[in-house]
């Protein structure tokens, strides 16, 4: 029964996004990457077609790996990239019916930039490697930017922590998307207009997209504050920012 469901919330997202593809949905995979200290199990889909394509790591929200990032696999890989997800250290399964505690844990930083690396790699792979990031997985991918350059973008939802997080992004080393949604306090308006003030200051680009009548959480269908609109405005900004020649 989980596994129908997994389907047809699948085909749902990308009936959302006005998606198409001519032959199957792509499947996701499971497979374990060596680190330095341990191994991690990374869930990916690929494109169907046979070439040399960018990959997008997606780092979830708070409430761990779920079937939405799952979802958002198949939608990155029927739109053409190499898609991967990762289990976060910060982001344990957690239920949707409750508002998890934020405990960054920094260990995720060297793990997702150890897979990344692994990924940029491999022979189908053209050596480009972004990021698609949710909530605390925005903070890991903020921290990673900040350090490493090898990174093509990165496609920013609502990261928590407000001003503090955000002024991280003035030390990003690759081009990014921040996506605000209208109701979110941890991540405001006002706090992305002055690192945008900060930004113009130092000769930074900032790209920002803003939903209206958005909540935190607003892009995850099993969240309460799912908004479907604005789900499918997102998808817009990804494959936008994203596109590849």
């Amino acid at each position: 029964m989980k596994r129908t469901l997994f389907f047809f919330f699948s085909l749902f997202l990308l009936a959302l996004t006005g998606m198409h593809c001519a032959g199957q949905v792509p499947e996701v995979h499971a497979r374990w990457i060596r680190l330095e200290m341990d191994s991690i199990r990374v869930e990916y889909a690929l494109p169907n077609a046979e070439a040399v394509r960018p990959a997008v790591i997606v780092l979830g929200d708070r409430y761990g790996m779920q079937e939405n990032l799952r979802a958002t696999l198949k939608v990155l890989a029927t739109l053409g990239y190499r898609a991967y997800a990762l289990p976060l250290l910060s982001a344990p399964e957690q239920p949707f019916d409750q508002l998890p505690e934020v405990a960054i844990d920094t260990a995720d930083v060297p793990r997702v930039t150890q897979v990344a690396v692994e990924i940029m790699n491999e022979k189908d792979c053209d050596g480009k490697v972004m990021l698609l990031a949710f909530d605390v997985g925005a903070n890991i991918a903020i921290e990673v930017i900040a350090r490493f350059p090898f990174y093509k973008g990165a496609v920013l939802f609502y990261p928590t922590g407000g001003a503090p997080v955000l002024r991280r992004l003035l030390d990003a080393q690759c081009p990014l998307l921040l996506n605000v949604a209208q109701f979110d306090p941890d991540c405001s308006l006002a706090d992305v207009n002055s690192l945008r003030e900060l930004c113009m200051e130092q000769g930074k680009k900032l790209h920002v997209y803003y939903y209206k009548e958005a909540k935190r959480f607003f892009f995850d269908p099993q969240h309460p504050d799912y908004h479907k609109g604005n789900t499918k405005t997102a998808w817009n900004q990804i494959n936008k920012f994203f596109r590849f020649p």
